[in-house]
């Protein structure tokens, strides 16, 4: 397994190249903005796009689901149903705007908690993580040992509480039910910023101790 991060728009989302080198099959997550270092890196190694993922709703992390999709015609389009509900309400809010944000196709997947993904043989479970947003997901990989979290855990830091359908209570028990469910020295991948691990955030970051005091 592989995975390549790729900050990309504005807000330098960390865009994601996941490809299992057996098979080639390969899935992107949350295409932020352009596209060219990944459409190089698909067509050097000849994968084939499978999923294009989005781990929630807010449009610096949907800014490009429309090329994305032109652009791999083959893949489906996956989030979660709450996702699907507001993408487009974001995309043409101040914020959807000011960052260039495009209209979202439909999805062609809807993924819900416990549901799996899977590229070659390799395999990963959806948790449905709301609390930043009601459509937050998180994608984990126990064989390769890493959760993408979307927004919803930073090195250091978690997800927002502020914005419109955020709720701390709910983020506060996805944060919990996510560390309940990997191991330790699984690698978390943020939507924003460097990688950390579950034992390190557990020591060192002090939103998450306090939550889980």
């Amino acid at each position: 397994m592989e995975i390549k991060i790729y900050p990309l728009g504005m807000l330098a989302v960390n865009t994601l190249l996941v490809f299992d080198e057996d098979s080639r099959e390969a899935f992107i997550v949350d295409p932020a903005g352009e596209l060219d270092d990944i459409i190089s890196e698909v067509d050097r190694k000849e994968l084939k796009i499978k999923y294009i993922i989005n781990t929630h709703e807010h449009p610096d992390h949907t800014a490009k689901n429309a090329w994305a999709k032109l652009t791999f015609p083959e893949a489906k389009l996956v989030m979660h149903p709450e996702t699907a509900k507001t993408v487009n309400m974001w995309i043409e809010s101040d914020f959807g705007k000011s960052i260039g944000a495009e209209y979202s196709p439909e999805p062609d997947l809807k993924v819900n908690e416990g549901d799996v993904l899977s590229i070659g043989n390799k395999e990963f479970k959806i948790f449905h993580t709301p609390g930043h947003s009601p459509g937050s997901i998180c994608i984990y990989n126990p064989e390769s040992n890493f959760v993408i979290v979307g927004d919803l855990i930073f090195k250091g830091s978690i997800g927002r509480y502020d914005l419109p359908g955020s709720n701390y209570e709910e983020l506060k028990q996805s944060i919990i039910k996510l560390l309940s469910n990997v191991e330790k020295d699984t690698t978390i991948i943020p939507g924003h910023g460097p990688t950390t691990t579950v034992e390190e955030e557990l020591l060192d970051n002090p939103f998450i101790r306090e939550i889980v005091s």
